[in-house]
Protein backbone atom coordinates (compact mmCIF):
# COMPACT_ATOMS: atom_id res chain seq x y z
CA UNK A 1 0.00 0.00 0.00
CA UNK A 2 1.47 3.37 -0.93
CA UNK A 3 1.90 6.11 1.61
CA UNK A 4 -0.78 8.19 -0.12
CA UNK A 5 -3.43 5.46 0.25
CA UNK A 6 -2.37 4.23 3.70
CA UNK A 7 -4.88 5.11 6.45
CA UNK A 8 -3.70 7.89 8.72
CA UNK A 9 -3.48 7.55 12.47
CA UNK A 10 -6.79 8.97 13.73
CA UNK A 11 -5.06 10.84 16.54
CA UNK A 12 -3.16 12.97 14.03
CA UNK A 13 -6.22 14.22 12.11
CA UNK A 14 -7.34 17.56 13.52
CA UNK A 15 -11.11 18.18 13.57
CA UNK A 16 -10.58 21.70 12.25
CA UNK A 17 -9.66 20.15 8.91
CA UNK A 18 -12.89 18.14 8.76
CA UNK A 19 -15.61 20.31 10.27
CA UNK A 20 -16.76 23.89 10.18
CA UNK A 21 -15.05 26.15 12.72
CA UNK A 22 -18.25 26.23 14.78
CA UNK A 23 -18.43 22.44 15.14
CA UNK A 24 -14.66 22.07 15.64
CA UNK A 25 -14.72 24.78 18.35
CA UNK A 26 -17.69 23.18 20.13
CA UNK A 27 -15.86 19.86 20.23
CA UNK A 28 -12.53 21.51 21.11
CA UNK A 29 -14.06 23.19 24.17
CA UNK A 30 -14.83 19.69 25.44
CA UNK A 31 -11.27 18.47 24.80
CA UNK A 32 -12.18 16.67 21.57
CA UNK A 33 -9.56 17.95 19.13
CA UNK A 34 -8.65 15.00 16.92
CA UNK A 35 -10.57 12.35 15.03
CA UNK A 36 -9.18 9.81 17.49
CA UNK A 37 -10.72 11.79 20.38
CA UNK A 38 -14.06 11.97 18.57
CA UNK A 39 -14.15 8.25 17.82
CA UNK A 40 -14.00 7.46 21.55
CA UNK A 41 -17.32 9.30 22.02
CA UNK A 42 -20.82 7.92 21.59
CA UNK A 43 -23.92 9.74 20.40
CA UNK A 44 -25.03 9.75 24.01
CA UNK A 45 -21.80 11.52 25.07
CA UNK A 46 -22.20 14.22 22.42
CA UNK A 47 -25.92 14.73 23.11
CA UNK A 48 -25.02 15.77 26.64
CA UNK A 49 -22.72 18.58 25.48
CA UNK A 50 -24.04 22.15 25.80
CA UNK A 51 -25.50 23.72 22.64
CA UNK A 52 -25.24 20.41 20.83
CA UNK A 53 -28.35 19.74 18.78
CA UNK A 54 -29.73 17.52 16.07
CA UNK A 55 -28.16 19.61 13.29
CA UNK A 56 -24.68 19.41 14.79
CA UNK A 57 -25.04 15.66 15.27
CA UNK A 58 -26.22 15.26 11.67
CA UNK A 59 -23.18 17.23 10.45
CA UNK A 60 -20.81 15.02 12.43
CA UNK A 61 -22.54 11.85 11.22
CA UNK A 62 -22.36 13.01 7.58
CA UNK A 63 -18.66 13.92 7.74
CA UNK A 64 -17.78 10.63 9.44
CA UNK A 65 -19.87 8.66 6.94
CA UNK A 66 -17.88 10.20 4.08
CA UNK A 67 -14.83 8.57 5.64
CA UNK A 68 -16.57 5.26 6.33
CA UNK A 69 -16.79 5.92 10.09
CA UNK A 70 -19.63 6.24 12.57
CA UNK A 71 -20.12 6.82 16.26
CA UNK A 72 -21.61 4.24 18.59
CA UNK A 73 -25.30 5.01 19.12
CA UNK A 74 -25.83 2.81 22.17
CA UNK A 75 -26.70 4.47 25.46
CA UNK A 76 -24.18 3.08 27.97
CA UNK A 77 -26.85 3.00 30.67
CA UNK A 78 -29.06 0.64 28.69
CA UNK A 79 -28.43 -3.08 28.80
CA UNK A 80 -26.89 -4.74 25.80
CA UNK A 81 -28.93 -7.19 23.73
CA UNK A 82 -26.91 -9.99 25.29
CA UNK A 83 -27.86 -8.82 28.79
CA UNK A 84 -31.52 -8.59 27.78
CA UNK A 85 -31.39 -12.07 26.27
CA UNK A 86 -29.72 -13.41 29.42
CA UNK A 87 -32.59 -11.97 31.49
CA UNK A 88 -35.18 -13.60 29.25
CA UNK A 89 -33.42 -16.96 29.49
CA UNK A 90 -33.20 -16.67 33.26
CA UNK A 91 -36.93 -16.00 33.53
CA UNK A 92 -37.66 -18.85 31.12
CA UNK A 93 -35.57 -21.22 33.24
CA UNK A 94 -37.45 -20.18 36.37
CA UNK A 95 -40.79 -20.82 34.69
CA UNK A 96 -39.68 -24.20 33.31
CA UNK A 97 -38.50 -25.25 36.76
CA UNK A 98 -41.87 -24.19 38.15
CA UNK A 99 -43.75 -26.21 35.55
CA UNK A 100 -41.60 -29.23 36.31
CA UNK A 101 -42.27 -28.93 40.07
CA UNK A 102 -46.01 -28.60 39.43
CA UNK A 103 -46.15 -31.68 37.23
CA UNK A 104 -44.11 -33.63 39.77
CA UNK A 105 -46.22 -32.54 42.74
CA UNK A 106 -48.53 -35.05 44.29
CA UNK A 107 -51.34 -32.64 45.03
CA UNK A 108 -52.83 -29.53 43.51
CA UNK A 109 -52.40 -27.64 46.76
CA UNK A 110 -48.67 -28.30 46.71
CA UNK A 111 -48.48 -27.16 43.08
CA UNK A 112 -50.37 -23.95 43.82
CA UNK A 113 -48.03 -23.26 46.74
CA UNK A 114 -45.05 -23.64 44.36
CA UNK A 115 -46.66 -21.21 41.92
CA UNK A 116 -47.20 -18.61 44.65
CA UNK A 117 -43.65 -19.02 45.96
CA UNK A 118 -42.00 -18.77 42.53
CA UNK A 119 -44.11 -15.93 41.16
CA UNK A 120 -43.79 -14.07 44.45
CA UNK A 121 -40.04 -13.85 43.85
CA UNK A 122 -40.39 -12.73 40.23
CA UNK A 123 -41.22 -9.18 39.24
CA UNK A 124 -43.49 -9.75 36.24
CA UNK A 125 -44.44 -6.08 35.76
CA UNK A 126 -41.34 -4.57 34.12
CA UNK A 127 -40.53 -5.00 30.49
CA UNK A 128 -37.60 -7.19 29.50
CA UNK A 129 -35.43 -4.09 29.01
CA UNK A 130 -36.32 -2.78 32.46
CA UNK A 131 -35.62 -6.17 34.04
CA UNK A 132 -32.28 -6.41 32.23
CA UNK A 133 -31.37 -2.87 33.32
CA UNK A 134 -32.21 -3.67 36.95
CA UNK A 135 -30.22 -6.90 36.78
CA UNK A 136 -27.24 -5.08 35.23
CA UNK A 137 -27.32 -2.42 37.96
CA UNK A 138 -27.59 -5.08 40.69
CA UNK A 139 -24.37 -6.70 39.43
CA UNK A 140 -22.41 -3.46 39.84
Amino acid sequence: MSEATAPKDLSTIQLGTMFTPRVANMLGREGIRTLGDLMTCTHHDLDRLPAFGVGTMATIDAVLAERGLRLDRRDPHQPTLLEEFDTVLDQRDQLLALIERITDSVSTVEGLRDIDTTLGGMDTKPTMRQAATRRRNDRR
